[in-house]
């Protein structure tokens, strides 16, 4: 059954470079930056923009998700400025580690959030160089989508992020391959892909998260078509 609209808890998966922040951000708490927020997409805006840029910090323990968005709302109560939180998974040294990733913040504003995280019970690693390495980024976060063909959503809040109902799970492997196989077989393959699920009251919904600015509906449905191929193909 197809939705018209879809406001959901869902998982987002990408692979992004990222490393210890070189700025100052006035605490003793381990935080990493995202080096390019969106790898597949060259634009003339999003590489060259400093902000706002995810940065993660980066916990000494494996919390429970509802754990980390329960200190984020209770932050967000006393907290002067405002901030996206959102619980997230990273590898670090070849090991899991949990993050809570932060956008819409300044460097030096860091220090003072990573503080009210401590008095709510969350503890984080110390401060080290961590130099620049790719990682498989998972993120928690509540979605709001509304359907804009068959199969197709946008995000209600930004508009340039386009989700892609397919109809099974793919692994990170196959979804990689797949999509480096669509960006060598389409003339315009200036997009960023992610996998990412969201619920209904049926279960799990996959979807294939597509970032462009200049996309266009024909560009959506000739990338949905070829990921339905592909997948076709592998079930084949």
């Amino acid at each position: 059954m197809e939705h018209n609209h879809i406001a959901s808890i869902g998982r987002l998966s990408k692979k992004e470079n990222i490393a210890s922040v070189e700025h100052d951000t006035k605490t003793s708490a381990l935080v990493l930056e995202s080096l390019e927020p969106f790898p597949g997409y060259h634009g003339t805006t999003v590489p060259d923009r400093t902000d706002p840029r995810s940065l993660f910090l980066v916990t000494n323990t494996l919390y429970n998700e509802d754990k980390i968005i329960r200190a984020i709302q209770s932050v967000k109560k006393n907290y002067s400025f405002n901030f996206d939180g959102a619980p997230g998974l990273i590898s670090l040294y070849n090991e899991p580690a949990g993050v809570i990733r932060l956008k819409y913040m300044h460097y030096q504003q860091v220090g003072e959030l990573a503080a009210a995280f401590q008095e709510a019970g969350i503890t984080f690693m110390k401060a080290r160089k961590v130099s620049e390495y790719s990682s498989i980024i998972k993120i928690t976060k509540y979605f709001s989508v509304n359907k804009v063909s068959e199969g197709i959503y946008n995000d209600e809040s930004w508009k340039e992020m386009y989700y892609l109902h397919v109809p099974v799970e793919m692994n990170w492997n196959a979804f990689e391959k797949i999509t480096e196989s669509i960006k060598h077989n389409v003339e315009d393959n200036n997009f960023d892909a992610a996998l990412m699920t969201m619920y209904d009251q049926n279960g799990v919904l996959d979807f294939v998260r597509i970032y462009d600015e200049q996309c266009c509906q024909g560009k959506l449905l000739y990338i949905y078509e070829k990921y339905l191929e592909a997948i076709r193909y592998l079930n084949d």
